[in-house]
């Protein structure tokens, strides 16, 4: 039997962390988070991390303090151990292929616990590597092509892509440099779409998708409310700290909320501004993750924590 695996999805600012961690509590589970941006350490309150204490277990053999084998380093949010939350530094990169085999490992060990895997979160393509075990092998780099796509402006590569692969374009990083680069550099030299690249495998789980539905309103609404809690949490703080250490050209700080912040201190913009964009991107982001979540119709949607756990409890029996 394949071992089960739940899945909680959405848009940012949905809901899911809060979600996750009570099904957790009720079924002895311990949350992944599938978030391309909570990898990065110290970027914590651009990236809506949650907030929760890093503990050392001990690992015994036989139950006996003098076979003391080890120890493990865990991250508890409400007494819910926590994984896939900083795992590099900010200027340390951090690909789908990486999160693909660190997931697949606690999931390993998760289950060895005896214990649910749930994954959360909204990076679409991280999810489907895991869950639709994803063929991720690479194509070889062109550098002679790769360095006359970086001499373009992002706008450009942007619409260049969309042209070739539109899919593609609603499901990836706009604002992330490399990653267009990249996917344009391999639908060039392969003459396909990247979407249709990453082809699906045997899937190695059972797994129950959970969607939270939140009207566009409601969502709207919290995103807003979402950033001026950023702001309020000393949101600037953190990007100043991380400019001066990192700099604003490295891949991780193109993220939503990190970029306009970046260009405030640079500058370039108004704070009041800098607020008023990122809850813009932020609205956007939200919209394209639902384009991406809306074509699985694996997903179960629910509009609240209990349709959730009804889902779980009959998936589980």
């Amino acid at each position: 039997m394949k071992p089960k695996l739940i899945a909680i999805v959405g848009p940012t600012a949905s809901g899911k962390t809060a979600l996750g961690i009570e099904i957790a509590k009720l079924i002895g589970g311990e949350v992944i988070s599938v978030d391309s941006r909570m990898v990065y350490r110290g970027m914590n309150v651009g990236t809506a991390k949650p907030e929760g204490e890093w503990k050392t277990e001990e690992i015994q053999i036989g139950g006996r303090i003098d076979q003391l084998f080890g120890a493990r380093k865990e991250f508890f949010v409400e007494d819910v151990p926590h994984w896939g939350i900083d795992l590099v530094e900010p200027d340390q990169e951090y690909s789908v292929a990486t999160f693909k085999t660190y997931a697949e490992k606690k999931i390993a060990e998760i289950v060895k616990r005896k214990h649910i895997p749930i994954l959360v979160g909204g990076t679409g393509l991280w999810l489907s590597a895991v869950i639709d075990n994803l063929d991720l092998s690479s194509t070889p780099s062109d550098e002679k092509l790769r360095a006359e796509l970086e001499e373009k402006s992002l706008g450009d590569l942007f619409h260049e892509f969309k042209k070739l692969d539109p899919v593609g374009a609603e499901q990836i990083d706009r604002e992330n440099k490399r990653r267009v680069v990249r996917a344009l550099e391999v639908t060039l030299l392969t003459g396909k779409p990247f979407s249709q690249l990453q082809t699906r495998g045997i899937s190695k789980y059972d797994v129950l998708q959970i969607g939270i539905a939140v009207d566009r309103e409601t969502l709207n609404e919290r995103i807003n409310d979402r950033v001026d809690e950023m702001i309020a949490k000393e949101l600037v703080t953190e990007v100043r700290s991380l400019k001066e250490k990192f700099g604003c050209t490295i891949e991780s700080m193109t993220g939503i909320g990190y970029r306009q912040v970046c260009e405030f201190l640079e500058g370039r913009s108004s704070l009041k501004d800098a607020i008023e964009e990122i809850k813009k991107d932020s609205r956007h982001y939200a919209k394209r993750q639902m384009t991406w979540f809306k074509r699985d119709e694996r997903i179960q949607w629910v509009k609240n924590a209990k349709e959730a756990i009804g889902f779980v409890e009959t998936f589980l029996q």
